[in-house]
């Protein structure tokens, strides 16, 4: 017995050790913000906690633009060409320069709506410090480092911002006027690690950059443009929550939802580590088989979890917010019961129809997904009304739509 699971752990290596490395770095990014969430939801109030994360929300739909879904289609491409360092030359210089000129747009945007915006003019340094999201994604290259398959780089450079991050909070924040030293203090951190994983890249891997010409740019942005709407429409029905819920119920709302947000991305963690770990390997091998066994142990493990949620949510809460925070206990059960449909979803979409060439087959069920939420949302909000626990419920019944018509794809494909 010993000697088998050591067999299949040999035959698994990279795979399990990048499970471990994505492992570290999801419990910086979730649980160091949570250790730091008491503090601040004491201090700052949670009118001003929840301005913060709807400014967040809002930078949400800026950031998918500079992301432009190259986090899966460039970790494609290096995956494929990583032992050629010309190709991966080609492949990172073509990258950046189209996410600095993505970035440059979307600076251009928000200004504009700034202006454009009234009730925005108070709070214009917020938003514009919160683009920190934008810059960290342009010049910390996860992709590059998912696709060779190397995540311990990105597991040290994580653990430097998240340390960053977590002592100066508790230096700079000390009354509610502080709130802008939330996103001032996140941007030092993304930018030392930003920073550090370029040199990496192109002095320690050997890399080049090199201008591109205009072809070779809009070919590699051309490539990336279905993902791009799936991202965008995947932002729709999940950060948009938070703007509606902003607009109809005010911030103190937007604060408790996020909690159940925060508290729920924990049950995603795993998966979306397990899916990481595994889209490189199938990507290159394309074993059915071997998606149709993960799938088994991801949907099983998820629906524990989601078990697990509906049992300690209470006790969680209470921990994190203390009973000013009690109407997040709900919102928490609710996105729970998403656990186990993303489970599924993510094989059949993520591990499945993009591997096997059906990218845009893919992102047109994530465009479809998004209409379906806002059509439930205006009869939800025509029936009932806006409350944080419809608006949450609107989420899992689009991901139970995901999910169906993922599935009913696939086996339409013959690849389940």
């Amino acid at each position: 017995m010993i000697k088998h699971l050591k067999s299949k752990a040999a035959q698994h290596k990279t795979i399990i050790q990048n499970f471990s490395y994505l492992s570290a770095i999801q419990i910086f990014n979730l649980f160091i913000p949570l250790i730091t969430y008491p503090y601040l939801i004491r201090v700052l109030g949670k009118e001003t906690y929840g301005l913060i994360v709807f400014a967040q929300a809002i930078i949400g739909y800026l950031f998918i633009l500079v992301s432009f879904g190259f986090n899966i289609s460039a970790t494609k491409e290096v995956s494929i060409h990583r032992d050629d360092k010309e190709t991966l030359s080609k492949i990172v210089s073509s990258v950046l320069q189209i996410k600095v000129g993505l970035l440059v747009l979307t600076f251009i945007i928000l200004l504009i709506l700034l202006y454009s915006i009234p009730q925005a003019n108070a709070y214009k340094m917020l938003f514009v410090l919160t683009m920190w999201i934008c810059l960290y994604d342009v010049i910390f290259p996860a992709w590059y480092f998912q696709g060779i398959e190397r995540m311990k780089f990105i597991t040290y450079l994580t653990l430097i911002s998240r340390i960053i991050f977590l002592g100066l909070i508790f230096v700079f924040i000390k009354e509610r006027s502080d709130y802008l030293w939330v996103p001032v203090i996140n941007g030092i951190g993304a930018l030392v690690a930003g920073i550090i994983s370029l040199g990496i890249i192109f002095k320690n891997h050997g890399l080049k950059f090199i201008i591109q010409p205009y072809v070779v740019l809009k070919a590699y942005f051309v490539d990336s443009i279905p993902i791009f709407m799936s991202n965008l429409s995947v932002q729709l029905y999940v950060s948009t929550n938070k703007v509606i819920i902003g607009a109809f119920l005010g911030m103190a709302d937007v604060a408790y939802y996020d909690l159940g947000d925060k508290i729920t991305s924990i049950l995603k963690m795993p998966l979306s580590l397990f899916g990481q770990s595994l889209f490189p390997k199938i990507n290159k091998d394309k074993n059915i088989a071997f998606v149709k066994k993960a799938f088994k142990y991801s949907v099983i493990f998820n629906i524990f979890l989601f078990v697990l949620a509906l049992f300690f949510s209470r006790y969680i809460v209470l921990l994190l917010g203390g009973n000013q925070m009690i109407k997040a206990i709900w919102v928490v059960n609710i996105l729970a019961l998403n656990a186990p449909l993303v489970a599924m979803s993510n094989i059949f979409g993520i591990q499945l129809l993009i591997p096997f060439g059906y990218t845009k087959k893919f992102s047109q069920i994530i465009i479809v997904s998004g209409v379906f939420y806002f059509l439930q949302f205006l009869i939800v909000w025509s029936l009932f009304g806006v409350n944080i626990y419809n608006i949450s419920a609107l989420t899992v019944t689009t991901e139970i739509f995901v999910t169906s018509l993922m599935f009913y794809f696939c086996k339409k494909y013959k690849l389940w």
